[in-house]
């Protein structure tokens, strides 16, 4: 038994597609056209965060990936700030595929909105448009490759 999609009303429309103008210009979302990107927006739920608000908190069980479409997050290890992620920069990919919690918090570094997509948000997306699905699901695994891959450079590199 597939999941029932509740027909969209034309507020709802008009909120996507003003959601998609904000996302199609991301660089994350270059590799999506723009009807793959209005269709994107209907499963994702935008959120502003205040500077200092915590978005994410390590040891967290949230089954959600999180795009930055403005302003900036603070990656926070053991009260030292590990990075910043900023405007087209995701997080929560592992968290979202594997529902393990997180591993860091997020604290936003200036007012920041971000879309989030949770578990409930994928499969709905993924049962409306397979193909689109699929596509959102590769990218999503290309991210953390390259995550991956820069890790264990830095890995080699400190091990010297």
């Amino acid at each position: 038994m597939g999941l029932e999609s509740k027909p969209k009303s034309k507020v709802d429309l008009e909120r996507y597609a003003k959601y998609a103008q904000v996302l199609e210009k991301t660089k994350w979302a270059s590799e999506f056209s723009w009807n793959h990107i209005r269709k994107i927006c209907q499963y994702i739920e935008p959120v502003r965060a205040k500077k200092g608000a915590v978005v994410f908190k390590e040891g967290a069980n949230e089954r959600s990936l999180g795009l930055i479409v403005k302003g900036s997050i603070d990656i926070i290890k053991e009260n030292n700030r590990v990075a910043t992620l900023k405007s087209s920069q995701t997080f929560g990919e592992m968290a979202l595929i594997d529902g393990e919690p997180r591993s860091a918090t997020g604290i936003a570094a200036e007012e920041t909105i971000i879309f989030f997509m949770g578990e409930k948000g994928l499969l709905e997306l993924t049962e409306d448009d397979p193909k689109l699905g699929v596509q959102f699901l590769w990218k999503i695994s290309k991210l953390i490759s390259q995550r991956l891959r820069q890790t264990t450079g830095q890995l080699v590199d400190y091990m010297g």
